[in-house]
């Protein structure tokens, strides 16, 4: 009889409960991980997340050494690789961690559990978030996740009783088992050893212009922690992250703070996901399924995904993106607002389009961030950017654009976030935006405005604030209630 820790978003041995309650079983065990070929042909992931992941797994299999254990990669499907291994020598308890993924590993986690029960095998599933399975009261949801956050981390093992002896398997995370060939030129590495570096750089002197450059598509990629593939992944422990934040000793509390309040927004978003699964899938608010229905604009929405719908600073974020694999926060809202209110396209597409483009794809929080930022929900105020106004304030020189668009090297400085009114535009190089975003705008409230007073129904958007609302600016936004109505389509 056998342990079996079976990874999958939590690829680190510390602070990782199912290695940590393997090693105190005592019985042998088995640490596997399995390629699943149907999951990369998904539309939400691409060949850039699973060469992140091997980096990973690579960085894990030398840790896991280090304590006597050795990491198992198998390629297939889930169920039938365990009844593999059952069949071999018999499975007594299989561990692992909670994930709260797209439908697709939803469904695939039932079907384990299935097979464990049918097997009589032992199946134990832990938090590695702050999140919750089963009915969740929101109004306690905060003081329930501040107590799982404060537990003390699971110690790292000092030695598993191996069922192998070495390493097996690892070949196979040399082919990638899909063929989108979505690959970033500058992505982060993966594994243990470049999240430290990481992590350290930013908790050591990063941290301390966390707030100040946050905000820009180029001041961000040294000021913002960069850990999120790390945390998407489990490389590193989201516990013991905010527990060492919350240790430093910086010279900015405010930065600090805000640091820490991302945090602990990772689960309150995760938490929508695993509350309510079908938020990958459709509108939450049932009012507002139907909204952009048999509206979808092919062409529009691939020079979107390509960087080239005509507006510089869209497109230069997109291009970024597309190239690292990262982008800041900001421009991630403004890039799916733009495609949801502009060129006003359902938002599933444009979500996986995304979606595979994130080295840090993390389902609970892109899905709904996605549907906030598509005035999907029915409890969020719009948010239509103006992409020129964000230009302006955040690449106010035009380097940021003149470096991803080379295209207008011939455009003069002060028509560069505007190049549709420079008459002497070579539009061959560079076609000018199918409607202007000012007009777009325009059309896009009209339609918003028109949609909601016709079909928001008031039952459901309690609804969906009973289920997923934050309780911490309930008062706040109580307080706000008789305004929002009247800024909700207001340009950022």
């Amino acid at each position: 009889m056998i342990n079996l820790v079976w990874l999958k978003r939590d690829l680190r041995v510390s602070d990782h409960r199912p290695l940590y309650e393997a090693a105190n079983n005592g019985k042998p065990t088995l640490i596997l991980y399995v390629i699943e070929p149907d999951y990369w042909q998904l539309e939400d992931t691409s060949k850039r997340q699973f060469q992140f992941i091997k980096e990973s797994l690579l960085s894990l299999s030398r840790q896991l050494q280090c304590i006597g254990a050795s990491l198992t990669v198998r390629k297939g499907d889930v169920v039938e690789i365990l009844e593999k291994v059952h069949l071999h020598v018999a499975i007594s308890n299989l561990y692992c961690h909670q994930e709260t993924g797209n439908p697709w590993t939803y469904e695939r986690d039932k079907r384990v559990i299935a097979w464990c029960k049918s097997k009589q095998v032992n199946y134990q599933e832990y938090q590695q978030q702050a999140v919750f399975r089963g009915h969740v009261n929101r109004d306690k949801w905060h003081h329930v996740a501040e107590k799982w956050l404060q537990a003390a981390v699971f110690p790292t093992p000092t030695h598993i009783h191996t069922l192998l002896q070495h390493h097996n398997g690892l070949e196979l995370l040399d082919v990638y088992p899909a063929d989108d060939n979505n690959e970033a030129r500058t992505p982060q590495q993966g594994g243990l050893e470049a999240a430290n570096k990481t992590r350290d750089s930013f908790f050591h002197h990063r941290i301390n212009e966390y707030l100040y450059g946050i905000s820009s598509p180029v001041k961000s990629t040294t000021s913002s922690s960069r850990l999120s593939p790390y945390l998407a992944y489990g490389v590193l422990s989201l516990r013991q992250v905010l527990q060492h934040a919350q240790a430093l000793p910086v010279t900015s509390k405010r930065n600090k703070s805000g640091f820490l309040s991302r945090l602990y927004w990772h689960s309150h978003f995760v938490q929508k996901l695993e509350s309510e699964p079908r938020y990958a899938e459709q509108a939450v608010h049932n009012s507002l399924i139907d909204m952009r229905a048999n509206e979808f604009n092919e062409s529009c929405y691939l020079r979107w995904s390509s960087g080239d719908t005509g507006v510089p600073f869209i497109d230069a974020c997109m291009r970024m993106l597309i190239q690292t694999g990262w982008i800041n926060f900001r421009m991630r809202a403004m890039l799916m607002a733009y495609s949801s209110y502009h060129l006003w396209l359902d938002w599933q597409k444009p979500a996986a389009r995304l979606a595979t483009l994130f080295v840090d794809y993390e389902p609970g929080i892109h899905y709904p961030q996605v549907q906030m930022q598509s005035g999907t929900t029915g409890i969020n105020p719009f948010r239509i950017y103006n992409p020129v106004t964000q230009g302006f304030k955040y690449d106010p020189d035009g380097h940021f654009i003149r470096r991803y668009i080379p295209e207008l090297d011939h455009v003069p400085d002060n028509y560069l976030h505007t190049p549709w009114l420079y008459a002497g535009l070579k539009d061959d190089l560079y076609a000018p935006p199918e409607k202007h975003p000012d007009d777009a705008a325009k059309i896009a409230r009209e339609k918003i405005s028109s949609f909601y007073k016709q079909h928001l129904d008031k039952g459901e958007t309690g609804r969906v604030i009973s289920t997923h609302a934050s309780r911490k600016r309930a008062t706040r936004r109580r307080n706000k209630s008789n305004t929002m109505s009247k800024n909700q389509l207001k340009l950022f």
